[in-house]
């Protein structure tokens, strides 16, 4: 079939129907410069674009006009909710005011086929000092678990094709939800394992402050480095002795004083 029969039965636009066919989201071929479309595999595309809808359709699109008697297209909840921060009001809407129709339409789709937790923003992306690109306006991915260490991304050009946008971004919170779980999972974990050596570190901080109060300044680390080369060097060497013994770790060498750092160091050389 053509695309013009394609968008009908699917009930999309014919330049949606070109970009499944480009993408190859349906089987098409290409002839003279004609797409035919595979009615079979339109047919499964337009079950796919079935599940991916939600049952009831919570975002609609109203018809106004702005202070000016433009025409202008809101999105709102189909039950009444209003737009605005705060109890009982949808922050998802606030600036979902537009003056083509597309766009308005776009939002609806995206806000009621997004996955629980997820919506778009109407985003402007600036270039700084750039004569090339101009700015742009963006529909941005947002949302998700509060708990996730990763934000989602996922922009589409505002005057995007309704369709694609839809699928691409659905793609995109779909793929990041399905990685919630084991990234709070891993974050857990190493919130855990950073709280373990914050506790080591504080103990050992203590330790080594109740030293200083019994024997004054300690070991510096140029004495404990050095005392910790000699033990090695006598391991190595089987050598023993001498009129000072001491701990033989880095831990223990630590809470040693100056004083005692340094008879240790004296005995260790058998300078006596």
């Amino acid at each position: 079939m053509n695309t013009t029969t394609a968008a009908t039965q699917a009930n999309v636009t014919v330049a949606t129907i070109r970009t499944w066919c480009r993408r190859g989201v349906v089987a098409a071929t290409k002839l003279a410069g004609r797409w035919n479309i595979d009615a079979a595999s339109l047919a499964r595309r337009i079950v796919i674009g079935a599940r991916m809808a939600r049952p009831t359709t919570r975002y609609t699109v109203t018809e106004g006009t702005n202070q000016y008697g433009a025409t202008t297209y809101t999105v709102t909840r189909t039950d009444g909710t209003p737009a605005g921060y705060g109890p009982g009001k949808d922050s998802r809407i606030t600036d979902f005011v537009f003056t083509r129709l597309e766009r308005a339409e776009t939002g609806a789709a995206l806000l009621n086929t997004l996955p629980d937790g997820y919506y778009v923003r109407k985003h402007e992306v600036r270039y700084h000092r750039s004569s090339i690109n101009q700015n742009h306006w963006v529909w941005r991915l947002a949302g998700g678990d509060d708990n996730d260490p990763h934000d989602v991304r996922g922009d589409r050009p505002l005057d995007a094709d309704k369709d694609e946008v839809v699928e691409y971004l659905v793609r995109c919170a779909t793929s990041h939800a399905a990685g919630t779980a084991d990234r709070i999972r891993a974050k857990a974990e190493q919130d855990a394992i950073d709280a373990a050596e914050t506790a080591v570190r504080e103990a050992r901080e203590a330790q080594l402050t109740e030293a200083r109060q019994q024997k004054g300044p300690l070991a510096t680390p140029r004495q404990v480095d050095y005392i910790l080369s000699l033990l090695l060097s006598r391991l190595e060497n089987g050598e023993g002795g001498g009129f000072f013994t001491g701990p033989t770790d880095r831990a223990g060498i630590e809470t040693l004083s100056k004083r005692e750092a340094s008879s240790y160091i004296t005995s260790l050389k058998g300078d006596y």
